[in-house]
């Protein structure tokens, strides 16, 4: 039986409360305080968010290789198409539970994973079916759905996180079992606490591509997804989606289809999406987490889903938007959604209109959905008493990003 991110919170007991950064109870239907509806899970809290930004939790890492109207977009911001090249190839695993083989880790279903038996346990595709011109360089992308937060400080054994690992090649023959040998290490990290990564790699020949994990938040197991895109033009089907809890509850990787919507509309494509959302947060928590964040991410667009938790006097999406773009990549900025509460849609519209105008300043800003016009008097989707959408409401939301990353 299908079961919601809603329902997933009551039966973890996490609810869908939280605090904002002073710690007042956010779900207040009033916004006076600076709190302001969100929760992420167990790391829901501003505190937490404002704790990911200022130390270096991403965990270490090296590496040694490669609404109307319709507002245009952006020049140079048009993603290339990445489609997946892991999804059908030979997959391999160093162990795996029953129901959980490496084919489980291919299969586009957030819902199913590879999980192994043991620690350490590696997985591994053959890529030499692939035709070369595909996999001169691609995008590796590696999902735990078991682990719902997007930062684990202290990650619990249920999670199956991977916490040492590396990134591996091999130039042998495609075809068989896979080599014993001559693995090629291109990236190394260590104290990992992210629910996801990617990394993009020059393959220079290789036919096979492994994920070895050395560590676990389980000392017997590690359960994850793995994608290999396509990325000849390099990440630019890439997007980082952070904000509070309302973009949290709809774009969390385990209950997330946005990446199947979006290639629903454009046959081509199929992003790769870190939901990097964390609930309690608002535009000064991710000043404090934005640079690490981008620092580890190498794709193209950031979106920047925050306005609920924020008040008009206090809103830095303006310095947000320029870290975005001194870094190189695309800010993707929608308009706050829409509240029941009249209160907060008199802030919602006092945001918005800080937004239009950043929208004018910053012509480089790729403009997200309007969620104000989306929700607006639907109380179907977001109910009166709360600012969190319903389920309904969360597809509803999914299917506004996927029209406008197809746009």
């Amino acid at each position: 039986m299908k079961r919601s991110i809603t329902g997933v919170f009551l039966l973890l007991g996490l609810g869908l409360g939280g605090c904002g950064d002073d710690g007042k109870n956010p779900d207040d239907a009033s916004p006076g305080g600076s709190g302001g509806g969100s929760q992420g899970g167990s790391g829901g809290s501003g505190d937490a968010g404002s704790k990911s930004g200022s130390s270096s939790s991403a965990g270490k890492q090296s590496s040694t290789g490669g609404t109307a109207p319709v507002p245009s977009t952006p020049p140079g911001s048009t993603p290339s198409p990445m489609p997946i090249i892991s999804k059908d190839v030979p997959a391999f695993a160093s162990s795996n539970t029953a129901n959980s083989t490496p084919q489980k880790a291919q299969d586009l279903d957030p819902k199913s994973s590879w999980s192994s038996t043991a620690i350490p346990a590696w997985l591994s595709y053959d890529l030499s079916s692939v035709p070369a011109a595909q996999r001169e360089q691609v995008l590796i992308a590696w999902y735990t759905g078991a682990t719902l937060d997007f930062i684990n400080d202290k990650p619990n054994a249920d999670q199956h996180l991977p916490i040492d690992y590396t990134l591996e090649l091999n130039k042998a023959d495609g075809g068989g079992e896979p080599p014993s040998d001559g693995w090629e290490v291109i990236e190394t990290v260590t104290g990992n606490d992210r629910n996801t990564r990617q990394r993009l790699v020059k393959l220079e020949g290789a036919n096979w591509i492994r994920m070895n994990v050395t560590k676990s938040s389980n000392p017997q197991a590690v359960g994850l997804d793995l994608d290999v895109h396509s990325a000849p033009e390099g990440a630019t089907d890439s997007w980082l989606f952070m904000g509070d809890s309302i973009t949290f509850m709809s774009t969390s990787y385990l209950f997330s289809d946005l990446p199947a919507r979006v290639h629903e509309l454009a046959e081509s494509r199929y992003p790769a999406i870190i939901p990097g959302a964390i609930g309690g947060t608002n535009t000064n928590t991710a000043l404090l987490a934005i640079d690490d964040t981008m620092a580890n991410f190498p794709g193209r667009f950031v979106t920047l889903n925050y306005g609920t938790n924020d008040h008009p006097n206090d809103y830095h999406m303006k310095e947000l938007v320029e870290r975005v773009i001194a870094a190189g990549k695309a800010p993707v900025v929608p308009h706050m959604p829409w509240a029941p509460d009249a209160a907060r849609q008199k802030e919602a519209q006092e945001i918005n209109a800080i937004i239009d105008e950043l929208y004018e300043a910053h012509p480089e800003i790729y403009r997200g959905p309007d969620l104000y016009a989306l929700f607006e008097d639907r109380t179907d989707l977001i109910p009166t008493g709360d600012i969190h959408p319903n389920d309904d409401g969360q597809a509803e939301l999914r299917q506004a990003w996927a029209e406008a990353m197809t746009r």
